[in-house]
């Protein structure tokens, strides 16, 4: 009977320790996963006519296409000044934790609830804050959440019967 209550104990012990930073490692990364399938969905044409942000923003647009010989209207995907956002996603996995990154140099322009710009907005691209209300209000994150504290339960309790 003391073996038993000392297995049991020993499972409650590891829910704390290594197996609670596993749960926070999984969930974490699958919650970033969810986030960036909403982040990389592109939206249709870009809104126009386009909202600068300034006129020295304008001008500065069009004085660099012509400096570089590019033609004035931009491409997505194609244009030479393209990074592809969509494909520039990455995690970064901690311990206990995964932070979701973007490495195109204009990312939080396109598509951060901080720095987004009025046309980036307009256009309809999701932000970094938009993707992740959408997976809790539709209870993907719950469900992530209740998956992997299941998981993590069956595994510190595995062979106690």
């Amino acid at each position: 009977m003391s073996e038993d209550i000392d297995r049991i104990q020993r499972a409650i012990a590891s829910l704390t320790g290594p197996l609670l930073q596993k749960f926070k490692q999984r969930a974490t990364y699958s919650v970033a996963g969810k986030i960036r399938e909403k982040m990389v969905v592109e939206p249709p044409e870009s809104h126009s006519p386009v909202l600068w942000a300034s006129e020295k923003q304008r001008r500065w647009y069009f004085a660099n296409r012509r400096k570089e010989g590019l033609p004035l209207k931009y491409e997505r995907k194609t244009d030479p000044w393209s990074q592809r956002i969509q494909n520039k996603w990455r995690y970064t996995k901690g311990n206990d934790y995964t932070i979701l990154g973007n490495r195109a140099d204009y990312a939080a322009y396109v598509q951060s609830r901080d720095y987004q710009s009025r046309q980036h907005a307009a256009t309809g691209w999701t932000t970094d804050e938009q993707a992740a209300e959408q997976i809790i209000d539709d209870g993907t994150m719950q469900r992530i959440i209740d998956a992997q504290v299941k998981a993590i339960i069956r595994e510190a309790f595995r062979g106690l019967r």
